[in-house]
């Protein structure tokens, strides 16, 4: 597969329900991190299966997955990120402009593109913390049935 001997900085895994987002994300990160580079797997998925493929429990910080040195995995909650970024976009705006339009940023934030451009800013917002040279987050994402 071109996608594992050549990777880009960032992978998508997404599509509709039972097509094997998660079996493929997980391979492809543990092979990825057998290779040597820093690895994390980013899940969005509101029903993420992450914890029962690796047996651990995962939150929506990065934990070192045991057995498989160089990858660490986080469960991202899509409308959490969502919210905070609505937040961080709008906040700077109340007070300054009239409530209406305040009103208005808020609407054109709620659908389903930007509850994925939030999942994707917290995936970067966890790269640097993570201290991962190379960043891959192969990312088991059905926040909307896929891209």
């Amino acid at each position: 597969m071109d996608f594992v001997n050549s990777p880009t900085r960032y992978l998508f895994f997404t599509g509709k329900g039972g097509v094997g987002k998660t079996s493929i994300a997980c391979g492809t990160a543990v092979t990825l991190a057998d290779r040597g580079p820093c690895v994390l797997l980013v899940s969005t998925d509101p029903a993420s299966n992450l914890n029962d493929v690796f047996g651990i429990r995962l939150s929506n910080s990065p934990t070192p997955l045991p057995g498989v040195p160089g990858l660490d995995a986080v469960n991202v909650d899509p409308e959490a990120a969502a919210k905070a970024y609505r937040d961080r976009v709008v906040g700077p705006h109340r007070g300054v402009l009239p409530a209406d339009a305040v009103a208005h940023m808020r609407e054109q934030l709620s659908g389903s593109c930007a509850i994925e451009i939030a999942a994707f800013c917290s995936d970067r917002a966890h790269a640097p913390a993570h201290g991962c040279d190379r960043f891959f987050p192969p990312r088991d994402d059905a926040t909307n049935g896929g891209w």
